[in-house]
């Protein structure tokens, strides 16, 4: 599994979304490294790391990337955790697994939720470009607007660069996971570790992440429901789905505040 590294300190492990690589976490590696060891990974079958067979199931996923973090971090030092959406899922399933070793668990617009059909999603097959990088691009900075980025103006030829290069890279499909329905599962079996204060728990969610396909206040409150109790989320300001990268300056001020405390 390739890792992309900076700073020195605490271990904080940052987990990307469907379709991306470590540069999800692009606009927030270098503030999070001036107090944390930065692991910002590239899940297997994604960016640089090596790919699983095809049919790898969504447990199957889940199993192989506890297996690579344990490998990773040996021993019993205390982990922090950072998931963005497909890697939210991921991120609360092996903090599950691991408690009461990771302190921390921020998720940044999670998936991992049922599987269940919403508002319809006006988002474009890559397959129509048809080996056109220009019409690749067109469709990245398409599907970037629908998904992922609630104002037009951010997205960026960077923002177009990372989409396109993550897509092209991209060799399982992350819906087995973010469809999987094991967040609220992972979630409520935590509830222990969250009250007993070994573990807290952060929410960061796009004000624009709110959709017909993406109900935020439902789902918010399947959280909420799930953990027990007060739950501590912040609507992101002028961000969509993909907040860290939209609004990096206060995502991550609330990722410093809360992994510092």
């Amino acid at each position: 599994m390739a890792v992309h590294r900076r700073g020195s300190g605490p271990d904080l492990v940052l987990f990307h979304g469907g379709m991306g690589s470590w540069k999800h976490w692009a606009r927030n590696v270098d503030a999070l490294a001036a107090r944390f060891t930065v692991h910002a990974l590239d899940h297997p079958s994604y960016g640089a790391s090596a790919s699983v067979p095809r049919d790898t199931t969504g447990a199957q996923y889940l199993e192989l990337m506890h297996e690579l973090i344990t490998e990773m971090f040996p021993g019993e030092t205390p982990l922090r955790f950072g998931g963005f959406s497909f890697g939210g899922a991921i991120a609360t399933h092996l903090t599950r697994r691991l408690a009461p070793r990771v302190t921390h668990l921020c998720l940044v617009s999670p998936a991992g939720f049922p599987a269940r059909k919403f508002g319809g999603r006006p988002i474009r097959s890559y397959k129509e470009a048809a080996g056109d990088d220009t019409k690749f691009r067109e469709i990245a900075r398409h599907n970037l607007g629908v998904n992922m980025l609630h104002d037009p103006a951010s997205i960026t030829d960077e923002a177009v660069d990372i989409q396109s290069d993550g897509v092209r890279h991209a060799r399982f499909d992350s819906r087995k996971v973010s469809a999987g329905g094991t967040l609220l599962r992972d979630l409520t079996a935590l509830r222990s570790e969250m009250d007993a204060r070994r573990c807290k728990l952060r929410v960061l969610w796009g004000i624009g992440d709110d959709s017909a396909f993406r109900p935020a206040d439902l789902l918010i409150g399947e959280i909420r429901e799930a953990v027990g109790g007060t739950l501590d989320v912040h609507r992101v300001p002028r961000a969509g789905h993909w907040g860290a990268y939209e609004n990096a300056h206060e995502v991550n001020r609330l990722m410093l505040e809360f992994f510092s405390s």
